[in-house]
């Protein structure tokens, strides 16, 4: 991609690189390299480095951090690559952001193939450009373009600028510079005009404007500006002031269509505070008798939380209003949220599957992990006040001297409000008297001492203080598996549960796995069908052919994972099957689960570890690889 070629232009050059060298050298307009070098110095100061401009000689590279200058120069690196099947869409988008016509040559230089490649996408180019409203016209010696209505290129820019395609980000970023004092002017007229927006409607809104003006300005046209608007309107009085705004800061205009689709997008993301009034009632029951269940399900303590119930309940009379209207949006972390936390993707199922059923709303997969972030950031105040709980911490060593009082220290970076107190292993009956909540041990204890004892080293590192923060979020755990280098969940493999297989339909294997598990007192009765009714919510096949196929609420009778390895991968739902790790756990496990999870989501990004683990012949060997992946991510 130019922007890395032009990156690696400043660093061969130690003198001043001018405006027509860069023209020369890559056969684009002033305006292209201009918008190329804006944007880049616009994101300079957060990657390390800064571009001087110096009038009539032009600009000059200084590298003022090397880490992060070194970082972003990895990732545009890593951007010029795209994968095969991706290559068709990225190439539309690079075309849609283009001034004028390019050759051939340059989409095959950009994307670093053959031309005859691209020739070969064009024609998947087109369909896909037709999909948008768009064509791809072809032009003899100046080479392809894409036409289309600014209304359809406009749709079709800002769904590429959510996604954060790299070519369109890149090339609005460039043109649309400090557009903060128009999102901040949008935000003072609606509370002026008391409107309400949550945080996606206003991206949304931010990404609209932002590509109103990028298209004006690509298209240098100058409308005269014919729209009455009517001031007795919240909303038309906001876009009359918004409009205003931007034709001043960016010197454009906008015609009757464009301002008459803005007040359209305005008015379905942009809606009165007090507009949810009618079904308000009705949903704080709702909640709280949801809240309910699930804390005598997974002995959680949702329904204390009056933080979660508020946003809960904003969150949700904005969502089944938008619903009802067909309106739902794009959550780029909805699916690695499904991965890494699937026992809270599965609470905001089932909360999200009421609702359906008693306002008549689809939840689609993207809004469900919006719902889902909020039981997620409770079960984080849950762990803090866990924590809190342990007032009186008790540290046994050896001596009792300097090692313990470093523990001692440690100890209370996790626990700042509790007491934390030394003992030598022979001061038995002064510890006693302590009547410490939680015991800390270096050495083996005599009596039953009634409460937590966690076996430690005698240094503990950053890599202990996590696990013991770990450990203690967990109901049920083992003394011993802080002094124990493994993962508390490699314990939960089972020779028992290896299998490699020549099964070509996902449904049965995961319920033949399941039932298996059920059989043999692991899950519980009715396990199987707990699997299947999570899967028939949303698939368990996630990225490159990795399955995590689990119980829509988690209640086992005894912890364990099954593996099963496809012989033959195949496809299911149009996705592929290679190898499935079916999770069995007791409900009170939240934090080993999301672990566990995590680390399968490791492997699935992780190629060369991926293809040893599915091309395992036992289970010994399964269990190598996967420990030479290493345990937990402790950043």
């Amino acid at each position: 991609m130019r922007f890395s070629q032009i990156m690696s232009d400043f660093i061969d050059n130690e003198d001043y690189c001018s405006i027509e060298y860069f023209i020369h050298k890559y056969k684009v307009s002033k305006r292209t390299i201009q918008s190329d070098i804006s944007y880049l110095m616009r994101i300079s100061a957060s990657k390390g480095f800064e571009i001087h401009i110096k009038r009539g000689v032009g600009y000059l590279l200084e590298i003022k951090d090397d880490e992060l200058f070194g970082k972003f120069l990895k990732t545009l690196d890593e951007n010029i690559v795209f994968k095969i099947k991706e290559r068709p869409s990225q190439v539309l988008a690079f075309l849609s952001v283009q001034d004028e016509y390019i050759s051939m040559d340059k989409v095959a230089d950009t994307f670093q193939v053959s031309k005859t490649l691209i020739k070969h996408d064009i024609k998947k180019v087109e369909e896909l450009a037709k999909g948008y409203h768009m064509a791809l016209e072809k032009k003899s010696h100046h080479g392809i373009r894409i036409v289309s209505s600014d209304r359809y290129l406009k749709k079709y820019l800002c769904k590429e600028y959510q996604t954060q395609n790299v070519f369109v980000r890149m090339a609005v970023d460039g043109v649309v510079i400090d557009f903060s004092n128009v999102e901040s002017h949008l935000i003072r007229e609606m509370n002026r005009e008391k409107l309400n927006i949550n945080y996606n409607e206003l991206l949304n809104m931010i990404v609209f404007l932002k590509l109103m003006v990028y298209i004006a300005l690509k298209g240098n046209k100058q409308y005269v500006q014919d729209y009455e608007f009517h001031e007795s309107s919240p909303i038309e009085k906001i876009a009359a002031s918004l409009i205003n705004t931007m034709e001043k800061k960016y010197n454009v205009c906008f015609d009757k269509d464009s301002v008459e689709e803005l007040i359209e997008v305005m008015k379905k993301n942009i809606r009165r505070k007090d507009a949810y009034v009618f079904f308000t009632d009705n949903l704080i029951d709702d909640i709280e008798v949801f809240l309910k269940k699930t804390d005598e399900t997974y002995d959680t303590h949702f329904f204390e939380d009056q933080d979660l119930k508020r946003l809960l309940l904003s969150h949700m009379s904005l969502l089944v209003d938008r619903l009802h209207n067909k309106i739902s949006y794009k959550n780029a972390l909805a699916n690695e949220l499904s991965i890494t936390y699937p026992m809270i993707f599965n609470i905001a199922i089932q909360f999200c599957d009421i609702l359906h059923e008693k306002y008549n709303v689809e939840f689609t997969f993207d809004e469900i992990g919006f719902v889902a972030m909020h039981f997620a950031a409770h079960m984080v105040k849950e762990k803090q006040l866990k924590l809190q709980s342990y007032n009186k911490i008790c540290v046994v060593c050896s001596s009792g001297g300097g090692s313990a009082y470093m523990i001692k220290m440690q100890l209370e970076s996790i626990f700042p409000k509790a007491e934390v107190k030394t003992f030598s292993f022979l001061q038995q009956d002064e510890m006693i008297s302590y009547k410490p909540d939680i015991i800390f041990t270096v050495i083996p204890i005599s009596y039953d001492a009634h409460i937590p004892v966690i076996y430690i080293k005698e240094l503990l590192d950053d890599k202990d203080l996590y696990r013991i923060r770990q450990i203690l979020q967990c109901d049920d755990y083992d003394p011993y598996t802080l002094i124990n280098e493994n993962p508390i969940y490699y314990s939960y493999f089972s020779k028992e549960f290896f299998n490699i297989t020549e099964e070509d339909d996902y449904e049965h294997l995961i319920r033949g796995m399941a039932e298996d598990l059920e059989k043999k007192g692991y899950g519980k009765e009715g396990y199987a069908e707990l699997v299947m009714e999570r899967e028939a919510f949303i698939s368990t096949i996630y990225l490159n052919g990795v399955c995590i196929p689990h119980p829509i609420e988690t209640d086992a009778l005894r912890n364990t994972i099954s593996v099963s390895i496809l012989k033959k991968p195949f496809i299911w739902l149009e996705k592929e099957v290679r190898i499935i790790f079916m999770i069995c756990l007791k409900k009170e496990q939240v934090e080993v689960y999301k672990d566990i999870t995590k680390k399968l989501y490791q492997l699935m990004r992780e190629p060369k570890y991926l293809e040893r683990v599915i091309r395992v012949k036992s289970f010994e060997e399964l269990m190598a690889v996967m420990k030479e992946m290493g345990g937990v991510n402790y950043e």
